[in-house]
């Protein structure tokens, strides 16, 4: 009864990992619509998302209910690395670098957690130590050539802050199950975008004010409604879920799969154009991050 209870957890948690991953898939090319003509900067826009999806958690999961004194050191270290760091460099970076290079340097999350579990007592064998360097080699060559000017729609500058929101992701990821096992996924969901939405204020406030929201089209208004619905508000809800049903490492896993979505409804919009480069770089990198988790899985599913 158990084992058959696992399985469908485990059915769930993909078929839920999944949708998140077309959502974000997505975003990149949805975002920019917004992002490249400057309707909203990049700061304003998140300020926006952070606390349309405070409003959002409030309304569908009730108001928040109190927490442990002893919990919000760690809801405020979550709230900074999951949302509010996370948001402010991938914005910040998507609207300097191209949709299929933050795609493809996102990647490189899983090999992040991987290497902060090492730091934090788990082993690393031979194949993950190379794997680990190989994905950096990749994602290293990737920024360069931005530097180099063979992309005319990305730059080295956007693909580092990309790399940082990488890293930030990855940790919150490790960190976010201790308090979504104790409060549920929705109450954590509701403090941490409150947090992170209170410490956005000095950064978003200006450039929210001054948005015209007269010039934004109806094109731009979608893309809007998406990015705070469903990139903001679904994903992070379904996110946590599936950090409830499963672990870290298969979450940050499903991000193998936005390059693929990314690449195709950037190119199908015309926000970016495919280059051969994209392909070689994306399966070094990929290759790179499954070698470092090789054995990692194994010694997971044996705690």
């Amino acid at each position: 009864m158990n084992t058959k209870i696992h399985s469908n957890q485990s059915y769930l948690a993909h078929l839920v990992l999944f949708i998140v991953a077309l959502i974000y898939g997505a975003n990149y090319s949805i975002a920019k619509i917004v992002l490249d003509p400057k309707y909203i900067q990049p700061n304003g826009f998140i300020l926006l998302r952070i606390w349309s999806a405070v409003i959002l958690f409030i309304v569908f999961f009730g108001p928040l209910k109190r927490i442990e004194k002893s919990d919000f050191r760690l809801l405020i270290v979550c709230a900074l690395s999951g949302v509010l760091c996370n948001q402010l460099f991938f914005f910040n970076g998507l609207s300097l670098t191209s949709p299929i290079h933050a795609a493809l340097i996102m990647v490189c999350t899983p090999m992040l957690v991987l290497i902060m579990r090492y730091f934090n007592g788990s082993p690393l064998s031979p194949t993950n130590i190379f794997g680990c360097s190989l994905g950096v080699f990749g994602a290293a060559w990737l920024i360069l050539s931005s530097k180099n000017g063979h992309g005319q729609n990305s730059s080295a500058l956007g693909d580092i802050y990309i790399l940082i929101n990488a890293l930030s992701y990855g940790y919150y990821l490790i960190q976010a199950p201790k308090l979504i096992q104790k409060y549920g996924p929705f109450e954590t969901m509701k403090w941490l975008f409150l947090i992170g939405g209170i410490c956005c204020i000095p950064f978003g406030v200006n450039d929210l004010v001054h948005t015209q929201w007269a010039l934004l089209d109806s094109n731009a208004w979608l893309a809007l409604i998406f990015v705070l619905i469903c990139t903001t508000f679904l994903a992070y809800a379904l996110n946590a879920f599936a950090l409830q049903l499963s672990h870290s490492s298969l979450v940050s896993n499903y991000i193998y799969l936005q390059p693929f979505i990314a690449s195709i409804i950037a190119i199908w919009l015309g926000k970016d154009f495919f280059q051969w480069r994209h392909l070689f770089i994306g399966i070094i990198i990929i290759t790179g991050v499954f070698l470092s988790d090789w054995k990692g899985k194994k010694l997971m599913h044996r705690n």
